[in-house]
Protein backbone atom coordinates (compact mmCIF):
# COMPACT_ATOMS: atom_id res chain seq x y z
CA UNK A 1 0.00 0.00 0.00
CA UNK A 2 0.89 3.29 -0.78
CA UNK A 3 2.27 5.61 2.20
CA UNK A 4 -0.31 7.87 3.97
CA UNK A 5 0.83 11.10 2.00
CA UNK A 6 1.18 9.81 -1.33
CA UNK A 7 -2.02 8.56 -1.33
CA UNK A 8 -3.44 11.84 -0.35
CA UNK A 9 -1.51 13.88 -2.96
CA UNK A 10 -2.61 10.99 -5.84
CA UNK A 11 -6.36 11.61 -4.89
CA UNK A 12 -6.25 15.18 -5.01
CA UNK A 13 -8.20 16.42 -8.24
CA UNK A 14 -8.95 20.35 -7.84
CA UNK A 15 -6.00 22.81 -8.00
CA UNK A 16 -6.08 26.38 -6.84
CA UNK A 17 -3.87 29.36 -6.51
CA UNK A 18 -2.43 29.73 -3.49
CA UNK A 19 -3.95 33.22 -1.92
CA UNK A 20 -1.60 33.28 1.21
CA UNK A 21 0.54 31.14 3.71
CA UNK A 22 2.30 31.79 7.03
CA UNK A 23 4.87 29.47 8.98
CA UNK A 24 4.54 30.62 12.55
CA UNK A 25 5.92 29.05 15.46
CA UNK A 26 3.72 26.66 16.14
CA UNK A 27 1.86 25.51 13.47
CA UNK A 28 2.11 26.77 9.33
CA UNK A 29 -1.21 28.18 7.50
CA UNK A 30 -1.88 27.52 3.60
CA UNK A 31 -5.83 29.44 1.93
CA UNK A 32 -6.09 28.36 -1.09
CA UNK A 33 -9.85 26.62 -1.88
CA UNK A 34 -10.05 26.62 1.67
CA UNK A 35 -7.39 26.94 4.88
CA UNK A 36 -5.89 24.47 6.13
CA UNK A 37 -3.08 24.08 9.09
CA UNK A 38 -0.29 22.13 10.08
CA UNK A 39 2.51 21.76 12.54
CA UNK A 40 5.68 23.38 12.49
CA UNK A 41 8.47 20.95 12.83
CA UNK A 42 11.83 21.97 12.98
CA UNK A 43 14.59 19.65 12.48
CA UNK A 44 17.80 19.19 14.73
CA UNK A 45 20.15 20.29 12.20
CA UNK A 46 22.38 24.10 13.96
CA UNK A 47 22.15 27.25 11.89
CA UNK A 48 19.23 26.51 9.71
CA UNK A 49 20.97 24.44 7.69
CA UNK A 50 17.76 22.81 6.54
CA UNK A 51 15.91 25.24 4.66
CA UNK A 52 12.70 25.88 2.49
CA UNK A 53 13.93 25.52 -0.81
CA UNK A 54 12.30 28.32 -3.06
CA UNK A 55 11.68 30.74 0.29
CA UNK A 56 10.41 33.89 -1.21
CA UNK A 57 8.45 32.30 -4.12
CA UNK A 58 6.09 29.93 -2.69
CA UNK A 59 3.50 32.05 -3.56
CA UNK A 60 3.77 31.89 -7.03
CA UNK A 61 2.93 28.37 -6.80
CA UNK A 62 -0.66 26.51 -6.76
CA UNK A 63 -1.64 24.56 -3.81
CA UNK A 64 -1.56 21.02 -5.49
CA UNK A 65 2.72 22.17 -6.29
CA UNK A 66 2.63 23.07 -2.75
CA UNK A 67 1.53 19.89 -1.52
CA UNK A 68 3.67 17.63 -3.10
CA UNK A 69 6.09 18.82 -0.22
CA UNK A 70 4.63 16.75 2.06
CA UNK A 71 6.89 13.69 1.12
CA UNK A 72 9.81 16.03 1.69
CA UNK A 73 12.83 14.73 4.12
CA UNK A 74 12.96 18.33 4.95
CA UNK A 75 10.59 18.13 7.94
CA UNK A 76 9.64 22.08 7.67
CA UNK A 77 8.75 21.43 3.95
CA UNK A 78 6.77 18.82 4.98
CA UNK A 79 4.49 20.28 7.04
CA UNK A 80 3.78 23.15 4.69
CA UNK A 81 2.97 20.36 2.11
CA UNK A 82 0.47 18.83 4.70
CA UNK A 83 -0.98 22.55 5.20
CA UNK A 84 -1.49 22.87 1.20
CA UNK A 85 -3.44 19.43 1.11
CA UNK A 86 -5.70 20.53 4.10
CA UNK A 87 -6.22 23.68 2.10
CA UNK A 88 -7.82 21.81 -0.73
CA UNK A 89 -9.67 19.08 1.48
CA UNK A 90 -13.59 19.41 2.12
CA UNK A 91 -14.64 16.65 4.39
CA UNK A 92 -17.76 14.82 3.46
CA UNK A 93 -20.90 15.13 4.99
CA UNK A 94 -21.74 11.97 5.68
CA UNK A 95 -20.48 11.07 9.56
CA UNK A 96 -18.96 14.33 10.17
CA UNK A 97 -19.75 15.83 13.69
CA UNK A 98 -18.75 18.87 15.51
CA UNK A 99 -17.12 17.28 18.37
CA UNK A 100 -13.90 18.07 19.91
CA UNK A 101 -11.29 14.72 20.21
CA UNK A 102 -11.03 14.91 23.74
CA UNK A 103 -14.76 14.11 23.93
CA UNK A 104 -14.88 11.34 21.41
CA UNK A 105 -11.95 9.83 23.37
CA UNK A 106 -13.63 10.04 27.12
CA UNK A 107 -16.07 8.64 26.06
CA UNK A 108 -14.82 5.90 23.99
CA UNK A 109 -12.37 5.33 26.59
CA UNK A 110 -14.11 4.61 29.71
CA UNK A 111 -12.17 1.84 31.70
CA UNK A 112 -10.11 0.89 28.13
CA UNK A 113 -6.49 0.97 28.02
CA UNK A 114 -5.62 4.11 25.85
CA UNK A 115 -2.18 4.59 24.20
CA UNK A 116 -1.95 7.82 23.34
CA UNK A 117 0.83 9.24 20.16
CA UNK A 118 1.93 12.47 21.33
CA UNK A 119 2.04 14.92 24.28
CA UNK A 120 -1.63 16.78 24.59
CA UNK A 121 -2.56 18.65 27.18
CA UNK A 122 -5.92 16.79 27.69
CA UNK A 123 -3.50 13.61 29.40
CA UNK A 124 -5.14 14.53 32.63
CA UNK A 125 -8.88 14.45 31.65
CA UNK A 126 -7.81 10.81 30.21
CA UNK A 127 -6.27 9.52 33.44
CA UNK A 128 -9.49 10.23 35.04
CA UNK A 129 -11.27 7.89 32.45
CA UNK A 130 -9.12 5.08 31.30
CA UNK A 131 -8.10 1.96 33.22
CA UNK A 132 -4.45 2.21 31.64
CA UNK A 133 -3.01 5.70 29.31
CA UNK A 134 0.21 5.08 28.23
CA UNK A 135 1.42 7.95 26.51
CA UNK A 136 4.31 7.88 23.69
CA UNK A 137 6.14 11.00 22.36
CA UNK A 138 9.88 11.94 21.38
CA UNK A 139 10.58 13.64 24.40
CA UNK A 140 9.15 11.79 27.06
CA UNK A 141 8.35 13.36 30.52
CA UNK A 142 8.45 11.57 33.93
CA UNK A 143 5.98 8.39 33.61
CA UNK A 144 5.94 8.56 29.52
CA UNK A 145 7.41 6.00 27.25
CA UNK A 146 9.59 6.76 24.49
CA UNK A 147 8.54 5.36 20.36
CA UNK A 148 11.24 2.09 21.10
CA UNK A 149 8.17 1.10 23.28
CA UNK A 150 5.61 1.18 21.39
CA UNK A 151 5.89 -2.04 19.99
CA UNK A 152 5.36 -3.57 23.42
CA UNK A 153 2.31 -1.38 24.00
CA UNK A 154 0.43 -0.74 21.47
CA UNK A 155 -1.10 -4.59 20.72
CA UNK A 156 -2.70 -4.41 24.34
CA UNK A 157 -4.39 -1.24 23.43
CA UNK A 158 -7.87 -1.04 23.00
CA UNK A 159 -7.72 2.64 22.20
CA UNK A 160 -4.68 4.46 19.50
CA UNK A 161 -4.70 7.64 19.22
CA UNK A 162 -1.82 9.35 17.31
CA UNK A 163 -1.08 12.80 16.82
CA UNK A 164 -1.33 13.68 12.62
CA UNK A 165 2.65 14.74 13.03
CA UNK A 166 3.32 11.14 12.86
CA UNK A 167 2.58 11.84 9.26
CA UNK A 168 5.36 14.05 9.16
CA UNK A 169 7.78 11.97 10.83
CA UNK A 170 7.01 8.97 8.54
CA UNK A 171 5.90 7.42 11.92
CA UNK A 172 1.74 6.74 10.90
CA UNK A 173 2.48 3.75 9.18
CA UNK A 174 4.41 1.90 11.93
CA UNK A 175 2.54 2.96 14.70
CA UNK A 176 -1.22 1.39 12.93
CA UNK A 177 0.91 -1.74 12.02
CA UNK A 178 1.31 -2.68 15.76
CA UNK A 179 -1.85 -1.78 16.65
CA UNK A 180 -4.30 -4.76 17.55
CA UNK A 181 -7.12 -5.03 14.73
CA UNK A 182 -9.94 -5.01 17.15
CA UNK A 183 -7.96 -1.64 18.35
CA UNK A 184 -10.23 1.84 17.88
CA UNK A 185 -7.35 3.67 15.83
CA UNK A 186 -7.82 7.56 16.31
CA UNK A 187 -5.48 10.47 14.45
CA UNK A 188 -5.80 13.84 15.72
CA UNK A 189 -4.59 17.49 15.51
CA UNK A 190 -4.87 20.39 13.61
CA UNK A 191 -2.75 18.89 11.18
CA UNK A 192 -5.10 15.99 10.67
CA UNK A 193 -6.02 15.77 6.53
CA UNK A 194 -9.86 15.04 6.86
CA UNK A 195 -9.84 12.54 3.85
CA UNK A 196 -12.26 9.37 3.99
CA UNK A 197 -8.77 7.63 2.01
CA UNK A 198 -7.02 7.54 5.82
CA UNK A 199 -9.85 4.93 6.62
CA UNK A 200 -8.34 2.51 3.50
CA UNK A 201 -4.90 3.00 5.47
CA UNK A 202 -6.51 1.59 9.06
CA UNK A 203 -7.51 4.57 10.48
CA UNK A 204 -10.97 4.74 12.28
CA UNK A 205 -11.76 7.94 13.73
CA UNK A 206 -10.42 11.78 12.22
CA UNK A 207 -10.45 14.59 14.56
CA UNK A 208 -9.45 17.81 13.17
CA UNK A 209 -10.46 21.46 12.65
CA UNK A 210 -12.02 23.37 10.35
CA UNK A 211 -10.87 26.95 9.84
CA UNK A 212 -13.99 29.24 9.95
CA UNK A 213 -12.53 32.82 10.70
CA UNK A 214 -8.75 32.83 8.33
CA UNK A 215 -8.25 36.61 9.37
CA UNK A 216 -8.64 35.89 13.51
CA UNK A 217 -6.66 32.45 13.07
CA UNK A 218 -3.67 34.32 11.15
CA UNK A 219 -3.84 36.92 13.87
CA UNK A 220 -3.28 33.94 17.05
CA UNK A 221 -0.42 32.26 14.82
CA UNK A 222 1.94 35.32 13.51
CA UNK A 223 1.59 36.40 17.65
CA UNK A 224 3.15 33.14 18.62
CA UNK A 225 -0.27 31.62 19.37
CA UNK A 226 0.06 27.39 20.08
CA UNK A 227 -2.70 25.64 18.73
CA UNK A 228 -4.59 25.58 22.20
CA UNK A 229 -4.88 29.41 22.02
CA UNK A 230 -5.92 29.72 18.49
CA UNK A 231 -9.68 31.05 17.93
CA UNK A 232 -11.71 31.20 14.48
CA UNK A 233 -11.73 26.93 14.28
CA UNK A 234 -14.22 24.26 14.67
CA UNK A 235 -12.83 20.97 16.32
CA UNK A 236 -14.54 18.50 13.95
CA UNK A 237 -14.51 14.49 14.02
CA UNK A 238 -14.92 12.24 11.15
CA UNK A 239 -15.83 8.55 11.54
CA UNK A 240 -15.46 5.77 9.40
CA UNK A 241 -18.83 4.36 9.44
Amino acid sequence: MKPILQDLLDHLREDCPVKSMGVYAHSILVTSRFSGMASTILSSQPHAEEQISQAGSLLKKTALQLAVLCTSSNSLEAGIGLAAINSLLEPPPTNLRSVNAVSVLEEKGKGKKIALIGHFPFIPRLKNVAETLWVIDLNPTAGEFNPSDAPRLLPQADIVAMTANTLLTNAAERYISLCSSAALKVMLGPSTPMSPILFEHGLDILAGVRITDVDTVQRFLSQGASFSQVHGVEKITLTKE
